[in-house]
């Protein structure tokens, strides 16, 4: 790299051109994209704080992470006694002036004590119920596919799962660390096989965690998900068991060990192009049986970051994600540039298609 480049890079290094910390909320200069084909982000989170009656809930410890107040600004959001309707509204503007042509959007359940009921006093992360979750879909159903959350500790877990299925879900999320679930309890098992009967999909969390307060790693290695696996799921691990790079777990391992004996793993790319996770998606792209199960994932809110990846792009390219302010948009373009094939954009559409045949 010459000494120029060097410069420039290291300049915008510390500029607002970075693109995290610029607003995307009302960026009203960007038209709806041309979609070649349809394109489906499948991991896309709604969120809120309560206001408004969406039953949502965030903990006083999630409040004072370093990414409330982060996401507040790269949202251009505010505690105004409607945030949770302004989170929706950014988002469908995203969605709609991006190439995305559905999000998979995601609930979040909270944890549950020993008798399976609701425990809000040690959810330490956030709570975003399915109920709420529908209404959005009802409201936005050409942009939103609905993934609910379902803690299968809770007492009425099947039936939840009945219901989310019966009112349109067509995947359904576990994140085991924050709702302090061990996916490889064999109690879970006539859950995995309800899923299974349902043709629901199991999305999983797997791998490291750094945006809310967990009970540890243990929970997290793709191991954990074979129980599920044998029980007939179709399962997606997201972010395929992957670290940060500064993590000593790295379970991605496992995960590939994983994917060569069980036909119906598979895992997604969410949040693998921000600045944490930049050793990822080349990894994944030199495992062809990994590829061959990879699918296109934002991670939504949490934005991609073009820069770490300033030694496999163009300068053109680079400065151009660099300016894109549509996270939705910018994520689907950086990982494109990075070599990802059209396969692993057109793999969601396909899975969806599979489960109701």
């Amino acid at each position: 790299m010459n000494l120029k480049r060097r410069n420039l890079i290291l300049g915008l290094l510390g500029a607002p051109i970075l693109g995290d910390m610029a607003h995307t909320a009302q960026d009203r200069s960007v038209s709806p994209r041309q979609r070649p084909f349809p394109l489906i982000d499948f991991h896309v989170h709604l969120f809120g704080v309560g206001d408004g009656g969406t039953g949502c809930f965030l903990s006083a410890k999630q409040k004072r992470h370093w990414n409330y107040r982060y996401f507040l600004r790269l949202l251009n959001l505010s505690e105004n006694g409607h945030m949770d309707e302004d989170y929706v509204q950014r988002l469908v503007a995203q969605v709609r002036a991006s190439s995305i042509s559905k999000a998979v959007l995601q609930a979040w359940d909270s944890r549950y004590d020993s008798q399976g009921r609701q425990d809000l006093e040690n959810t330490s992360s956030v709570y975003v119920p399915n109920e709420y979750l529908f209404i959005i879909v009802r409201r936005f159903p050409e942009l939103f596919i609905p993934c609910a959350s379902i803690n299968p500790k809770r007492r009425d877990a099947r039936e939840e799962l009945d219901r989310c299925v019966d009112a349109g879900a067509k995947v359904v999320k576990i994140h085991p660390p924050t709702q302090d679930v061990d996916p490889a309890h064999p109690g879970l098992r006539p859950f995995y096989r309800r899923c299974a009967e349902r043709k629901v999909i199991l999305m999983v969390h797997t791998g490291t965690e750094h945006a809310a307060e967990t009970v540890g790693t243990a929970f997290s290695d793709p191991r954990r998900l074979v129980p599920a696996l044998e029980e007939g799921c179709t399962v997606i691990a997201a972010h395929a068991g992957t670290r940060a790079f500064f993590d000593k777990e790295d379970f991605f391992p496992n995960f590939v060990r994983l994917v060569r004996q069980f036909p119906r793993l598979y895992c997604d790319t969410a949040v693998l192009a921000d600045r944490f996770r930049w050793r990822t998606l080349p990894r994944i792209l030199e495992i062809p049986e990994v590829l061959e199960r990879t699918i296109h994932a934002s991670d939504f809110p949490f934005p991609s970051n073009a820069l770490v990846f300033w030694n496999r792009l163009s300068l053109s390219k680079l400065l151009s994600l660099l300016s894109e302010r549509n996270l939705l948009e910018r994520d689907y373009r950086l990982k494109q540039a990075l070599g990802l094939p059209p396969e692993v954009f057109l793999r969601g559409v396909k899975l969806l298609s599979s489960m109701t045949t």
